[in-house]
């Protein structure tokens, strides 16, 4: 009875039967089509997310703790591909010299740098003028001493006599907002406005210059690590890949504590 009543409807109703196949055929097909586009796209979504991100992780070392061991944490937490320390001492002002006139500006911040910085994290600075290594000046900064490559810059120490270094090259921080945030502020609190007057000092000269003000005032210079991860085993749906991070700075919390 089924078999007469079907070849019956293909007999008289074939052309609305063929019609209605082809509407549920192009509705499957329609469904199928942005399930594939959602997939595809969550897929991406995390690499998307993270192409802007210059560090991953700044890990902030309090005065008494051991690099090393942080270091080794992290290590042991998540695999990353690239990791370099980072020294920040406060300035208490530039000055420089032009053609008898002197400019000087209000407080700032002398980083150190680690060899092969830039090449790890590449987002984080731009070259403006000048050379890509040696003691790079803020463009900010620059402009408020009126300085160019080759001037002699005078740092203000806090606590010590003032030092001197000669300006290398002219450089733009993009994210200069993430590279001076304030590490540790309770969630809600307002973000710190980054500082106008910066100059990026090599590791070794950094050190001569600074750690001796690092002994007398520990409160004016603060380590951190910088950490760029791995990012090949994050999940692509950047829900799952935010979980998987946020265990990951966790289990680095655990370990160091």
């Amino acid at each position: 009875m089924i078999v007469l009543w079907f070849k019956g409807i293909v007999r008289r109703m074939s052309g609305r039967l063929i019609g209605a196949i082809a509407g549920i055929a192009l509705t499957i097909a329609l469904i199928g089509a942005l399930g594939a586009q959602l997939a595809s796209s969550a897929s991406t979504m995390t690499k998307l997310a993270l192409a802007g991100v210059g560090v991953d992780w700044q890990v902030q070392i309090n005065p008494s703790a051991d690099a090393d061991a942080v270091r080794v944490a992290v290590a042991h937490a998540t695999r990353y591909a690239a990791l370099k320390r980072v020294w920040y001492a406060d300035v208490s002002g530039f000055q420089a010299t032009q053609k008898g006139t002197v400019q000087t500006t209000g407080p700032g911040k002398a980083v150190g740098l680690q060899p092969g910085y830039f090449q790890s994290f590449p987002a984080e600075v731009r070259w403006n003028i000048g050379k890509h290594d040696g003691v790079l000046l803020f463009q900010q900064t620059a402009a408020n001493l009126h300085a160019t490559i080759g001037d002699v810059v005078m740092l203000r120490r806090v606590g010590l006599p003032a030092v001197t270094v000669r300006v290398d090259g002219i450089v733009a921080m993009p994210d200069i907002d993430t590279f001076f945030q304030a590490v540790g502020l309770p969630a809600g609190a307002a973000p710190q406005a980054p500082p106008d007057n910066v100059v990026l000092i090599p590791e070794q000269l950094w050190h001569k210059l600074f750690d001796q003000q690092r002994i007398l005032r520990p409160d004016s210079v603060r380590e951190q690590l910088h950490v760029r991860l791995d990012h090949d085993g994050l999940p692509g749906d950047p829900l799952a890949a935010y979980a998987n991070i946020t265990g990951k700075a966790k289990n680095v919390e655990a370990r160091v504590g």
